[in-house]
């Protein structure tokens, strides 16, 4: 009798112990590209473009999400991850946007045969959930500053350039609203990103046809 009130007083305990468990949970940056079929080039511009992986500041080069309090204060959710860390999944954004314009004749994260006419990089400076618990100014934002350029392979210059640096205020303590607040503060500037670099390709000479054989 006595063995199976421990063997109770035990499964007790682990119920409860269940019962409190937190499962962590997955968020992603993710977007759908705000294209038109106006927006979409009959025929793409005659270049290649390789998006590198971006680089990212070691305080936020983690899969989990930092939650930031003051200027000296930081830590990591240990319960909020990123599923896929921000600089694979910037680099994969840019290259599904700029495919869904045709912008370019080939765009990817690798070329193994040839070398692309143009890089597009950068760097992630900060990515983060600001929490402010200060009584008289309580408030959350998704802040996020990157830089992102894109180099000519050729002259090794930079044509584009472009500063990222958004404080989006937050309605909820949803984890999952801040992933979508960054993602959409990401579809609004990698779009005029890429603007920049179209306007960019206007400038430069259209390629002349080959001469026909005997003229």
């Amino acid at each position: 009798m006595k063995s199976k009130n421990i063997i109770i007083i035990i499964l007790a305990i682990l119920a409860l112990g269940c019962s409190r468990m937190q499962w962590a949970h997955f968020y992603m940056l993710d977007y759908v590209p705000p294209i038109t079929k106006n927006d979409v080039l009959a025929e793409p511009y005659p270049y290649t473009i390789q998006v590198k992986d971006f680089k990212i500041d070691k305080t936020y080069d983690n899969s989990r999400i930092v939650i930031r309090r003051s200027s000296h204060e930081v830590y990591y959710d240990r319960w909020s991850l990123w599923a896929r860390r921000p600089p694979d999944a910037i680099t994969a954004l840019i290259i599904n946007h700029v495919k869904a314009l045709n912008l370019v004749q080939d765009c990817k994260k690798i070329f193994l045969d040839q070398r692309p006419d143009f890089i597009i990089t950068g760097t992630i400076h900060n990515i983060e959930k600001y929490v402010s618990d200060l009584p008289i100014n309580e408030f959350q934002r998704a802040d996020i500053r990157l830089s992102i350029q894109m180099l000519d392979v050729k002259t090794n210059n930079t044509v584009v350039n472009y500063e990222i640096k958004r404080y989006a205020p937050l309605y909820t303590e949803s984890m999952s609203f801040f992933a979508k607040t960054l993602s959409d503060t990401l579809k609004n500037e990698i779009t005029i990103f890429l603007r920049k670099v179209q306007e960019y390709f206007e400038t430069l000479p259209k390629k002349q046809p080959a001469p026909m054989q005997g003229k």
